[in-house]
């Protein structure tokens, strides 16, 4: 395709040949839309843009569906008041969406996607994924499953359901799920996060946590080894070594379940706070509550405000 800009898209079939189709403008309203074999962006935000509508989309094979990417000549391509919903997409190579630069107040929501094993040097996959400054976020009802990328046995596997990075900032998951990712299901570093009734399950880390959250109800199912060195938990806790502060992590409602006893929290590299409210974990005897890892640590151990689950 040649990817001619486009403001209104409705009930169009695209066999899109590994290329971009749609070039987003402000206003733009994107829906019904089946498309195969996507390339970098079935739906490209290349330059500023404000209020564009991506709805009711179909997906099957490629490498992203949404992509934020500065044009040549652009050094910015925010996008404010961004809405997807009613989407759903299978066996891409890379993501679902990648969303960057300043993109604020925008809302993702019932959204699957699933992905393909990648093998390429570079290719990091992320069902997902925000980066730079984008903040106010609202993700809903989204599903993200099987973002694997095979490596080396001695390298790092990583592979992401969602993900946010350090310079993100509030960003609110409600009823999200991610399955079977080969890294993390949830891998959040931004500030000012809520987790609000998610699920993670068969990931090698279903919940990685860089930054003090807020959930109300979380559920970590059955962790999987997928590959690589990474390790394998309920929660990763990644504390800020040197910190004055210790990372916070508040749980209202917290359900573990495994056959394996895989470590519900690892702690690394600084001190953490974990403060669970009421608990539902089924977890083999003996399993740990918490690891330290590469000098993690929880002083005081982690805090039950009712009775501590016996392990």
């Amino acid at each position: 395709m040649d990817g001619t800009p486009s403001l209104f898209a409705s009930a169009v079939s695209v066999v899109a040949g590994g290329e971009p189709v749609y070039f987003a403008q402000s206003g733009g309203v994107y829906r019904g839309v089946r498309a195969s074999n996507v390339g970098n962006g079935l739906f490209v935000i290349r330059e500023p843009v404000r209020d564009v509508v991506i709805s009711g989309i179909q997906v099957d094979g490629g490498y992203r569906v949404i992509e934020n990417g500065a044009a040549p000549d652009r050094v910015s391509a925010g996008c404010a008041g961004l809405r997807v919903s009613g989407a759903r997409a299978s066996n891409l190579r890379r993501s679902f969406a990648r969303i960057r630069y300043d993109s604020h107040d925008g809302v993702i929501e019932d959204v699957s996607a699933s992905g393909t094993l990648a093998t390429g040097k570079t290719d990091l996959p992320v069902g997902i994924a925000f980066d730079g400054t984008a903040h106010d976020f609202r993700i809903e009802r989204c599903l993200m499953r099987g973002f694997q990328w095979q490596r080396k046995p001695r390298q790092y596997w990583n592979g992401d359901g969602f993900s946010t990075e350090r310079g993100n900032s509030r960003f609110l998951f409600r009823q999200c799920a991610a399955w079977d990712n080969s890294d993390g299901g949830f891998d959040l570093k931004s500030t000012e996060t809520t987790l609000d009734d998610c699920i993670s399950g068969r990931n090698a880390r279903n919940f990685r946590l860089w930054s003090s959250i807020r959930a109300t109800r979380l559920t970590s199912l059955d962790p999987v080894k997928i590959g690589g060195i990474g390790d394998t938990n309920h929660f990763t806790i990644m504390g800020a070594r040197g910190a004055s502060e210790p990372v916070t992590i508040h749980i209202e409602h917290l359900v573990v379940k495994s056959d394996r006893g895989w470590p519900i929290f690892d702690v690394h590299n600084g001190a953490a706070r974990i403060i669970i409210g009421s608990h539902d974990i089924n977890v083999p005897p003996g399993t740990q509550l918490w690891r330290s890892r590469g000098g993690g640590s929880v002083p005081g151990g982690v805090s039950f405000v009712g009775t501590p689950p016996t392990l």
